[in-house]
């Protein structure tokens, strides 16, 4: 076990989250402890309770980063000078590019004890921010939609895209029985799941 060293608690907090992050990328978040997170930013296994009373309140903390780094992303897309379809577009690429490089920590976010049997308000909360995000460009594109049938369009295109995040991850996505895709599909579904939604 490293040796112990002294800390700043301002410091203490991102040391442990980074470390959080990264055993989630390399393991999953099953596993994850405070108590190994402490071991491996050498402080005592009661430091980190400074700043996560629990297990449940640090993978919050992380499944909360990763939201607010998909958050990040979206704001890029609001703030550029594309089309609201291309826009809408790039929000699905956007996920679909998140799912590939963090998959476990998608896990987290989507489906874990932070999710299921009940959704955790704050991650509820961001959940709703993505979908008025996606509502907001398909409504810029397609100005005369109803408040309903804009939800139920942002739905079916979320279902698209976290649908083939999900299927891709687990690996059943195959054109036929034996064939892998060989080609990186991801915008020709992306730009079908669109097309869908903004079609008159």
């Amino acid at each position: 076990m490293p040796a112990k060293k002294p800390y700043h608690r301002e410091n203490l907090r991102r040391d442990l989250l980074d470390a959080g992050r990264e055993y989630v990328r390399q393991h999953g978040h099953h596993g994850l402890s405070i108590r190994t997170l402490a071991q491996q930013v050498g402080v005592s296994p009661g430091a980190p309770y400074h700043h996560f009373p629990d297990r449940r309140s640090l993978l919050l903390a992380l499944a909360i980063e990763g939201f607010e780094e998909m958050l990040d992303g979206a704001e890029q897309v609001r703030r550029s000078t594309v089309a609201p379809a291309e826009k809408l577009s790039r929000m699905g690429l956007l996920f679909i590019r998140f799912a590939e490089t963090n998959p476990f920590l998608l896990d987290l976010m989507y489906e874990s004890e932070l999710t299921s049997p009940v959704l955790d308000p704050a991650l509820l909360d961001y959940q709703l921010k993505g979908h008025f995000n996606l509502r907001d460009h398909l409504r810029a594109a397609l100005p005369g939609l109803t408040d309903d049938e804009a939800d139920l369009r942002v739905i079916a295109f979320w279902s698209a895209i976290y649908g083939f995040s999900s299927m891709r991850k687990k690996g059943v996505i195959r054109p036929s029985e034996s064939a892998v895709p060989t080609v990186d599909i991801a915008e020709a579904i992306v730009a079908r799941a669109a097309l869908a939604a903004l079609a008159d």
